[in-house]
């Protein structure tokens, strides 16, 4: 989690500061939310599930996206920003 919120981390190998690509980026970010967004708003329009049950849902989903963020996380050297290299 410390590594999603600062989106950088010294690598214990070199001590050089590695920072989160774009690409992975995108995809935390697309889990976290588009993943449980067009879902939920899927199921409550067409099965017509209450919001009690998509609040059920949300301490269920938090952790299993906790678990699988660090899966996406691809590190690198230099840090990104709108495809231009930022120092």
């Amino acid at each position: 989690m410390k590594l999603s919120l600062k989106s950088k981390r010294e690598c214990q190998n070199c001590h050089k500061i590695q920072y989160i690509s774009a690409k992975s980026n995108f995809w935390t970010t697309f889990l976290t939310s588009m993943a449980f967004l067009l879902p939920m708003n899927f199921l409550r329009a067409y099965y017509e599930i209450s919001w009690p049950w998509i609040f059920l849902a949300i301490p269920i989903y938090i952790p299993l996206v906790s678990l699988l963020m660090p899966f996406f996380y691809k590190l690198s050297n230099t840090q990104k920003r709108f495809g231009k290299t930022v120092e």
